[in-house]
């Protein structure tokens, strides 16, 4: 498989803010990735087919070459993250935690993929640490091509202070849909109660996951908001709203444009890299 772009959306260098930051989503052949100045002006979308059945020597510089072949420094950047979904993660209070036992912390809540590697991140909206599982030649690769990457799984970033302030007015559950797989984070009175990953080859699953999380968790009021982004169409959109009276589509922080090609970029199936 060679490494291509398939979209790419870009604004005039003349225009962009030395200040900005680097979003990269990896998905099973590739990543998506956004360029985004800190005052949250969208500059750059891209997705990308990409070759990872490769040596760590040959990925990262497989990397590094593609950045530059697409002309974007990379140096310029204020912050640089990399996103994995992650299936294995457990969080931790930031006063018991102690990164020399990630892989203990994943065997409480299941069974760690010995092939994959531990990592860790630290939110300190909720004073805790997550650590998590995934691809380790991945991951290693990036960090040498992009120096000071930060590593993040999807639920760390989608716990953030914009949705925990949405959490004030009514409880907000935030369902984001992947292959098959649903991630749910529950938020009530600027509160996370619950992050979880939940296996789902059908809407009948998904829809049961999130019923039942919101019964288990008593959030069954009339203006309870189900804020839903990443693989979302249209019929899942209207499939969802017979179930729930308050569906929103989330994406992400509010972010502005110049290009106008943004008119109609659909930002919710893009709410990692935005938020």
């Amino acid at each position: 498989m060679s490494n291509k772009v398939t979209t790419l959306i870009t604004t005039d260098k003349a225009v962009a803010n030395n200040a900005k930051r680097l979003s990269i989503c990896l998905r099973s052949n590739g990543f998506s990735f956004s360029i985004v100045t800190l005052d949250q002006v969208l500059l750059t979308f891209g997705q990308a087919d990409f070759d990872f059945n490769l040596q760590l020597g040959e990925l990262s510089q497989a990397i590094k070459d593609f950045f530059v072949e697409n002309d974007i420094n990379t140096f310029e950047m204020r912050q640089m993250s990399l996103i994995v979904p992650s299936d294995n993660f457990a969080w931790i209070p930031e006063h018991l935690y102690d990164a020399a036992y990630d892989r203990q912390y994943l065997k409480m809540v299941g069974n760690p993929d010995m092939n994959l590697g531990t990592y860790h991140c630290y939110v300190p909206l909720l004073g805790s640490c997550m650590a998590f599982s995934a691809q380790t030649t991945i991951i290693a690769a990036f960090k040498i091509a992009l120096p000071g990457i930060d590593v993040h799984s999807q639920h760390t970033i989608l716990v953030n202070e914009t949705l925990m302030k949405r959490s004030m007015q009514h409880p907000l559950m935030v369902m984001h849909v992947r292959s098959e797989m649903t991630d749910i984070e529950a938020f009530y009175a600027n509160q996370l109660l619950l992050s979880n990953s939940f296996v789902s080859r059908t809407r009948d699953e998904m829809l049961y996951h999130t019923i039942d999380v919101m019964k288990q968790l008593h959030l069954e009021t009339p203006d309870m908001e189900l804020a839903i982004c990443g693989d979302v169409d249209r019929e899942l959109y209207g499939f969802l709203q017979h179930y729930f009276p308050n569906v929103t589509l989330y994406t992400g922080r509010p972010t502005s444009f110049i290009n106008s090609e943004f008119n109609t970029f659909p930002t919710y199936k893009h709410a990692l890299l935005l938020s």
